[in-house]
């Protein structure tokens, strides 16, 4: 989620296509649970946004956009997604639970 030059990005021992898949589940999850209603409208500006990083990396003279990188951010949007439908219907069956 950067354009800036890779020497400046954090580090972490796992792979860049796990740090992306990670970051955007943790960011369709936090956002999904936000704003419930929308949920569509979520995915489809997070996957927007998405793109929209890939190809302004195309004019950072020390990046370039890459089309697996896309695909592994927009997996990441997805799997937020559901896992923040899941959580809604958990919480959704404590809650009722708890009334009777």
């Amino acid at each position: 989620m950067t354009l800036g030059p890779l020497s400046v990005r954090p580090h972490t021992p796992v792979s860049a296509n796990a740090d992306r898949f990670v970051a955007y589940v943790v960011l369709g999850l936090c956002f999904a649970l936000a704003y419930p209603g929308r949920v569509y409208l979520v995915g489809v500006s997070l996957i927007v946004a998405a793109g929209a990083l890939e190809w302004a990396q195309n004019f950072v003279p020390v990046r370039d956009g890459q089309l697996e990188d896309f695909l592994f951010k927009t997996a990441g949007v997805i799997v937020g997604l559901a896992a923040a439908r899941f959580v809604q219907l958990a919480l959704g069956k404590q809650r009722s639970a708890l009334r009777r």
